[in-house]
């Protein structure tokens, strides 16, 4: 079963290559061999010790990394490299170039959103999520319910917010890299980096809310932040609380983006026809 590889910065901590495993040391305790085949994405919070073969191993592996320092805003993503394009770059390529495909695209992405606020809605409100369902909704109105829902400061909901994120930017990229698209292929996000991951990434966005959302429902959240000079970070046990409700909720982003990888897929088949 593929797992996720959360190592956050612990004084004594280290990582390092042992052949197609890694070997994770922590002060006073015994080592732990972990196969990197089983990995299938990796977060780096802060300052972790590591060889240069542990990050080269991921790579032999397709697994993206994503660093992060410790209030959780992401530094870099770390990719395989790949001199030749990805099997499904030039027909990503031709429905860029194409006249009306931006505006099939964009109605696309804006419908497989909806869904998911939908989706996000029923968790958070199910009545009025029923109400939406019946009479329709707009942006505005989501977005009414969300911050009807922020029971936190402003600086400390954009902390989980972005740690959020960050783990589900991460997902979409892993799928577009296994699917063998082009992450850099943007529609929406042109001239971007990661643009065509961004614009898959508005779709369940969404799900973002929801786990800033969770997290801050809980009674302990206040234990679950610190104040900083440079805003806001979390505690050990908030790192805990936000990775366990990213992990409860990783079967279903799975499959949501299962849906929308061949969602994209079907409609670069019908543009090529049409």
């Amino acid at each position: 079963m593929d797992r996720t590889l959360y190592l956050n910065e612990k004084k004594g901590l280290a990582v390092i290559r042992d052949g197609p495993s890694l070997w994770i040391r922590e002060k006073d305790k015994a080592g732990i061999r972990v196969p990197a085949r089983l990995i299938n994405m990796v977060f780096i919070i802060g300052n972790i010790r590591m060889d240069a073969g542990t990050i080269a191993l991921f790579a032999e592996n397709n697994t993206p990394v994503t660093l992060m320092n410790r209030r959780g805003d992401a530094i870099a993503v770390v990719m395989p490299y790949n001199h030749q394009s990805p099997d499904h770059h030039e027909e990503q390529r031709r429905f860029l170039r194409q006249e009306g495909h931006l505006d099939t695209f964009r109605e696309w992405t804006s419908s497989m959103r909806r869904e998911t606020q939908l989706l996000v809605m029923k968790k958070i409100d199910w009545e009025t999520a029923q109400t939406f369902l019946a009479k329709g909704f707009r942006e505005k109105d989501y977005t009414n319910i969300v911050d009807a829902r922020r029971l936190s400061k402003a600086e400390e909901w954009k902390t989980v917010h972005e740690i959020a994120r960050n783990f589900l930017m991460e997902m979409v990229v892993r799928e577009i890299v296994a699917s063998d698209l082009d992450p850099h292929m943007g529609i929406l996000n042109r001239e971007h980096n990661f643009g065509f991951a961004l614009d898959l990434y508005h779709i369940i966005e969404p799900e973002t809310d929801l786990l800033a959302v969770q997290f801050f429902t809980s009674c302990r959240w206040h234990d679950f932040t610190v104040r900083t000079n440079n805003g806001s970070t979390l505690s050990k046990e908030g790192w805990k609380n936000i990775v366990q409700r990213f992990e409860n909720r990783k079967k279903v982003l799975a499959q949501r983006m299962d849906g929308i990888i061949r969602g994209y897929f079907d409609l670069l088949r019908y543009t090529a026809v049409s």
